[in-house]
């Protein structure tokens, strides 16, 4: 994929899965997202008082979010986007907000149980990324 298809198929989609590591011990989550400039944005959402998320955040150094589509054996998409985990700090949470809003998708999570504390904010600045197209589209 061109970068120019790159960035139209994370601004598109929304949802991926965000991979962490500490040490040995991997760490994969569905996750939603908002992209914008060559950032993806994360809120990491609290229902445990020692979230795993943000204990996995903290240690890794190059984080990888898969982002896909597939439609059939042929007709397919997927990114890998690597780079490293920044917390965002309330004095940009306009800025992780307006991303998130463009196109990032929010599940009904009142199954989960009651959040505990705040929500986490977290963005993921693109250091290499990878674009792969089915035969479809090729």
């Amino acid at each position: 994929m061109s970068d120019a298809q790159i960035d139209t198929f994370l601004t598109e989609q929304g949802t991926g899965v965000l991979a962490l590591a500490d040490g040995d011990a991997a760490y994969a989550v569905p996750i939603s997202f908002g992209y914008e400039d060559g950032r993806c944005y994360f809120a990491f959402f609290r229902f445990a008082d020692e979230p795993r998320k943000e204990a996995y955040a903290e240690t890794t150094e190059t984080a990888c979010l898969a982002v896909y589509d597939v439609e059939s054996m042929f007709r397919w998409k997927s990114v890998l986007a690597f780079g490293p985990l920044e917390p965002v700090g309330p004095d940009r949470w306009d800025e992780v907000g307006a991303a998130m809003g463009e196109n990032a998708w929010s599940p009904d999570l009142s199954s989960m149980g009651p959040r505990r504390g705040t929500v986490g904010t977290y963005a993921l600045p693109i250091e290499e990324v990878t674009g792969l197209l089915g035969q479809d589209y090729v």
